[in-house]
């Protein structure tokens, strides 16, 4: 499998379609995470731009998989860049004490 890190254009004037397509967004972008078709999802705090990791065995794909999105029709894909490695910070519990 390849990653590919996507940069997306978002709307600057979303329409009320978008807003109500949000819901449905959060479930599907849920859904591929726990695929791990998605490896992150990160929109910028002006809400002009996301950043999606995707896997997939090649570029067609990952815009096969990015296509499920219900809000894909409002998204202006700006690159997609195939990735040597992408590293995340684990979920870390405390240490357990037996005390």
């Amino acid at each position: 499998m390849t990653t590919y890190m996507v940069e997306v254009q978002l709307p600057y004037s979303p329409s009320q379609e978008f807003f109500q397509l949000i819901p449905a967004q959060r479930m599907k972008i849920a859904e591929l995470m726990s695929q791990r078709k998605l490896l992150s999802y990160t929109l910028s705090a002006d809400r002009m731009k996301l950043w999606i990791v995707v896997t997939a065995k090649d570029i067609v794909e990952a815009k096969e998989i990015l296509s499920q999105q219900p809000m894909d029709k409002f998204f202006t894909y700006t690159s997609f860049r195939e990735l040597m490695f992408h590293e995340m910070a684990g979920l870390t519990f405390p240490a357990v004490s037996l005390n």
